[in-house]
């Protein structure tokens, strides 16, 4: 069963304590009023929404920063702004010239938050994106599943963002590629729906490796998810895949 859609997310938003990014300000660049995504994964807390592209309802250049400027000001304590929200932020038609000008804010305002984003990287084969990104501190890439199957039943991608191998290929476009994986089990053992397997653990280990991230976060399901019945991996899990990880070289950093 999926759960009632989320319809509200703000172009600015926040600040919400973040288990990773600290006192966050969020950056939603799409539709305000309904999920609209490259992707509709099955744990999305914002549920599947709208698979594609765009609404046509993106925020404006002028929009965002005239709603960021008084929520900095208000929250001197910010420790990072993130692109995240409900859609995927590479969509944006504007998102080099936005990412330029939240630069700049930065700069002018002399402030030392951390500037970075969340995507599934559905955009990394435009070149602007790909530009705009390494502009950032952090890109994060969601990476779930290391093969084709999986990643179509469980990332649900728009068919011309849902091949594995270009997906990773794009990934390493990246100055400093950043991988977050999130897994979980599934309460229903006959849907498979599942990414916490041996199999899928084994693909996403070749693919760490063919990426060679700086670093790599695993994480696990928290909040509600669009389908029912997902469940978390316990943190001795996520710990015991970080050190299989550790042990091929790679940094790696478990959130449970």
């Amino acid at each position: 069963m999926a759960m009632k859609e989320k319809r509200v997310c703000p172009h600015v938003y926040g600040p919400c304590k973040s288990r990773r990014m600290g006192l966050s300000l969020g950056i939603n660049t799409g539709d305000p009023e309904i999920k609209c995504c490259t992707w509709s994964c099955v744990y999305c807390q914002y549920g599947y929404g709208i698979l594609s592209d765009s609404t046509g309802r993106h925020a404006s250049r002028a929009g965002i920063i005239q709603a960021l400027v008084p929520a900095l000001e208000k929250h001197p304590g910010i420790e990072s702004v993130t692109f995240a929200g409900n859609c995927e932020p590479g969509t944006h038609p504007e998102l080099l010239l936005l990412v330029q000008d939240i630069a700049f804010l930065r700069s002018s305002m002399d402030a030392k938050w951390i500037f970075n984003c969340l995507s599934n990287g559905s955009e990394l084969g435009r070149d602007d994106v790909v530009a705009a990104f390494n502009i950032l501190d952090e890109a994060w890439i969601k990476l779930d599943c290391g093969t084709q199957t999986l990643m179509h039943k469980l990332n649900r991608p728009l068919p011309r963002a849902g091949c594995i191998e270009g997906h990773i290929a794009n990934i390493k476009k990246l100055r400093e590629p950043r991988i977050q994986t999130l897994l979980w089990l599934d309460s229903d053992k006959g849907r498979g729906i599942g990414n916490y397997t041996r199999d899928n653990l084994d693909a996403l280990l070749v693919a760490y490796k063919q990426i060679a991230p700086v670093m790599i976060h695993l994480t696990t399901v928290c909040r509600t998810s669009a389908t029912e019945g997902l469940e978390p991996v316990s943190a001795h899990k996520l710990e015991e895949f970080a050190l299989e990880a550790r042990q091929a070289g790679l940094e790696v950093a478990v959130f449970p």
